[in-house]
């Protein structure tokens, strides 16, 4: 009876601190979703009035005669890692491979964050309607409107979601490698197109803070759904 009653209070005491982890989650995930969503609309409303114009006209102007020429390659292969036609694959594959190994929830959450992020960029595209910059001929062009960037949107909502995920399995030195890597390739593909020229700054900035909302709501609804799925002591692995 005495083990009995530790291995009780123990469950117990599980219970408590893994119900105190996803409401401390779910505070942290609101929080952060809601000061992404004031930043994403207060850009939204500058956008929309033209009040970014003259910054963002300058800044691209800025890029455009103080970068190299010799970028138009390396930027134009870092600018295709963001088509929706390349990232569509990787993500499926990505997912299946963390299936496979029985990490289903990750999957999830990198497949709803990629093809959400194309489904949300591409939904604030036709309500803002902005007009892509011509302030240069870099001979690349680009259709459909400009707010916000699909590139940089996408580049968020898979790389960044999948080196995330990665570096929740690492520990050291190599988590932070892929931080950064993931990191690096989020801003030179929003670099990539600025220096193209087919974006403004503002365009490629509300691109990676819809894409971080969007993530952020993604993520905070899973770790929600995944407890009250399987209640008990700890989290439910990810």
């Amino acid at each position: 009876m005495l083990h009995g009653g530790k291995r009780e209070k123990a469950f117990t005491e599980a219970a408590r601190r893994s119900r105190l982890s996803v409401a401390l989650g779910l505070a942290a995930g609101f929080t952060l979703s809601l000061g992404l969503l004031l930043l994403l609309l207060w850009f939204a409303g500058e956008v929309a009035e033209g009040e970014s114009q003259r910054l963002d006209t300058a800044v691209l102007l800025w890029i455009h005669s103080s970068f190299p020429a010799w970028l138009g390659l390396p930027m134009r292969l870092a600018t295709g890692l963001g088509y929706y036609w390349v990232v569509a694959p990787l993500a499926l594959a990505c997912g299946y491979a963390f299936y496979r190994r029985g990490l289903a929830s990750s999957a999830v959450l990198l497949v709803v964050s990629t093809f959400g992020s194309v489904l949300l960029t591409t939904g604030l595209k036709a309500v803002y309607a902005r007009p892509r910059p011509e302030l240069f001929d870099s001979g690349y062009t680009a259709s459909f409107y400009s707010f916000p960037s699909g590139h940089a949107t996408v580049a968020v909502g898979f790389y960044g979601a999948l080196a995330l995920l990665l570096a929740f399995r690492f520990r050291g030195w190599r988590r932070v490698a892929v931080l950064l890597s993931g990191a690096l390739v989020v801003v030179l593909i929003g670099l990539s197109r600025l220096y193209l020229g087919v974006h403004y700054p503002t365009d490629v900035l509300a691109g990676y803070l819809s894409a971080l909302l969007w993530l952020a709501c993604v993520g905070a609804a899973l770790k929600l759904y995944l407890y009250l799925r399987r209640p008990g002591p700890g989290d439910p692995p990810a």
